[in-house]
């Protein structure tokens, strides 16, 4: 199934320009990492949404090529040429636990943002704006939330090289569709961001509680590397596996010196 989801997002109209790089078995394209849930605490502002398809037969689902309409137009500062994300809010709440040391007793729910395609605006009037659906992670809704699009541009990672700092442990969530085991080239997102001083690029080992919290040692079972950080989450593409990734795995930064007790 990984590798049939892979393919399918591979074969998504894309701009031309855009290019992948390759970071672990698979090319790596902008557009996989922004198909991948972003999880959230905190709802979004949703205050730009699609309103129906310019289509006779009253679509509320679109694709590739098809129309969105969007209540905003010149007096919101919509221009021809500007291009957004639909985005939709999943839910229910994920609740994730950390089960060893100093995470024992931290407990937090993640609801996630979904991207489910890129649209470009082709007209616009005082009041209303037209956009075209140009690239898709699967298929767009009526009711969609917009937000200006900017795919995210890929970092050259960090060599393999380096100890795992235990001390900074964080938490493996999900990925595309709240999946929650992973392989591969697949990416993943992790509870530390820019505010925990993660950059794009940088490498991280993922380990498992084979005990779950009874205080055995930890088993190695993959790399990550960033490749793209917000302020609390990044995503990362599985680079090298022993065992498959899942939800609730523990992640820590690859840094210079001597391993850690």
């Amino acid at each position: 199934m990984r590798y049939v989801l892979a393919m399918a997002i591979v074969g998504m109209a894309m701009p031309s320009t855009v290019a992948g790089q390759p970071l672990g078995p698979r090319t790596l394209l902008p557009m996989h990492v922004l198909c991948t849930d972003m999880p959230i605490t905190a709802p979004p502002g949703m205050t730009l949404t699609i309103e129906g398809a310019q289509h006779p037969d009253g679509r509320q689902v679109l694709g590739i090529g098809d129309v969105a309409v969007v209540r905003a137009g010149t007096g919101d500062g919509i221009k021809v040429g500007d291009r957004f994300m639909a985005r939709r809010l999943l839910r229910p709440h994920e609740t994730l636990n950390f089960r060893r040391g100093p995470y024992d007793a931290i407990r937090t729910e993640y609801d996630s943002v979904h991207t489910a395609g890129v649209l470009a605006v082709f007209a616009v009037d005082e009041r209303f704006a037209l956009a075209r659906i140009e690239s898709a992670c699967d298929s767009v809704l009526v009711g969609d939330y917009l937000e200006p699009a900017a795919l995210p541009s890929l970092p050259t990672p960090a060599q393999a090289s380096g100890q795992p700092n235990f001390d900074d442990r964080a938490l493996v969530l999900f990925g595309l569709d709240q999946r929650k085991s992973f392989g591969d080239g697949d990416v993943l997102t992790i509870n530390r961001g820019s505010s925990q001083g993660v950059t794009a690029g940088a490498r991280f080992a993922i380990y498992r509680d084979p005990a779950q919290g009874l205080r055995l040692p930890l088993v190695a079972i993959a790399e990550a590397v960033v490749v793209e950080v917000s302020e609390s989450i990044s995503k990362a593409v599985v680079v090298r596996v022993v065992d498959g990734v899942r939800s609730g795995d523990v992640a820590v930064p690859m840094v210079a010196g001597p391993a850690q007790p």
